[in-house]
């Protein structure tokens, strides 16, 4: 009777772990610059966005003549904006009821010096001075901030130069 033993090769559990190991360190040296990109990318649509808002805000009024409210609501997965003909206190479930130009920002978290800020009918400039700030984290905040007297608005880093924009 003759009985062939076959060879069967393979790789070693250390082998295999060390390649696993070589794939961890690679990917992570591929995530994290794409994470930081699509981070950038994400505050910058946001900031623009909050941006547009306020040109909107002041070009409606003017144009329309008449006073307009942009009311703000934030949770820590959405925040909702929108501008209103009225100074009525909106809820986050209200916010778009009757709104011109109203707009959703996803896995950002917006906060303000006013829950609603008026744009004068007048010369379309925001009332008062305030910001909007826009973050991601507590570390990397952006201000959009409004003067009344000039109407300027400018959009600057708060704390250290991040995401492209200068400090405040």
């Amino acid at each position: 009777m003759n009985t062939t033993i076959k060879n069967i090769s393979g790789h070693s559990l250390i082998e295999v772990l060390v390649c696993c190991l070589l794939l961890g360190v690679v990917g992570q040296w591929v995530i994290s610059p794409l994470k930081l990109q699509l981070d950038n990318l994400k505050m910058k649509r946001a900031v623009a966005q909050v941006h547009s808002a306020f040109i909107a805000g002041r070009d409606t009024a003017y144009g329309m003549k008449k006073d307009l409210w942009l009311h703000i609501h934030s949770t820590p997965s959405k925040s909702f904006f929108a501008l209103h003909a009225d100074a009525n206190v909106r809820t986050q479930t209200s916010v778009f009821n009757k709104a011109i130009n109203p707009q959703v920002l996803s896995d950002v978290y917006l906060s303000s010096t006013a829950t609603a800020l008026r744009f004068s009918g007048m010369t379309g400039r925001p009332s008062g001075n305030g910001n909007i700030s826009v973050w991601l984290d507590e570390e990397s905040k952006i201000k959009v901030i409004y003067h009344d007297i000039t109407g300027r608005v400018r959009i600057c880093a708060a704390g250290h130069f991040t995401y492209g924009y200068s400090r405040c």
